[in-house]
């Protein structure tokens, strides 16, 4: 419980910087986000984050053994092929998503920001929120159980990177090259299309889906 709550704390901290850099620094923004006139948009991201915070505790206790390895470490590749088999399944859910009577019923909540930042990585239907995660929980399960460490690894990285898309900053870093992407790559998603990769863009390159 203490590895959980610790990165519940990281995930929250971290969303919460993000945010507040984007309310600060008004030259790094990619463009004005349209976020504050959804009347219900904390609630929302509030209500999403809940539900996530739940998923994970409710598998955990149920299918903890094909999740976590509590008594070994993990090889260092078991968490890239988790997060590349995710990457991969999550491309085609977010092509499903764009489906017209799909998105009508359930991703539009998501696209009502057009140019979204960070507390609206969380600001879903509940739907996208429980599919988006079960892909990555069964991806943990197919490549086989990880250590507790490569297990929370996996989980910050899921988490931060999603809301790294929505930061909707570019910073002016060389380091921050893969940040400065992955909010690129999704603004133009929000106003543009495409781009439905979250972790990597070969899967738009390969089925050309890239804008």
């Amino acid at each position: 419980m203490t590895y959980i709550l610790s990165a519940i704390l990281v995930m929250s901290g971290f969303m919460a910087g993000a945010q507040l850099a984007y309310s600060k620094l008004y030259d790094w923004r990619i463009a004005e986000g349209d976020g504050s006139r959804l009347k219900d948009r904390y609630r929302n991201a509030s209500m999403n984050g809940t539900i996530a915070v739940a998923l994970y505790l409710v598998t955990i206790v149920m299918f903890g053994e094909l999740l976590i390895d509590w008594d070994a470490a993990s090889t260092w590749y078991k968490p890239i092929l988790v997060l590349l088999l995710y990457d991969f399944g999550y491309y085609w859910l977010h092509r499903l998503l764009h489906v017209r009577k799909v998105m009508q019923k359930v991703h539009w909540v998501h696209h009502m920001n057009l140019h979204p930042t960070a507390v609206d990585s969380l600001y879903l239907h509940p739907v996208e929120m429980i599919a988006g995660l079960a892909f990555l929980l069964i991806s943990i399960v197919i490549v086989g159980p990880l250590g507790i460490g490569a297990f929370l690894a996996v989980v910050l990285l899921h988490t931060i990177i999603n809301i790294l898309h929505h930061t909707n900053l570019q910073l002016p870093y060389r380091l921050a090259w893969f940040a400065n992407h992955w909010a690129a790559s999704h603004d133009a998603h929000h106003s543009q299309g495409g781009n439905y990769g979250v972790i990597t863009p070969l899967w738009d390159w390969i089925f050309r889906t890239r804008s």
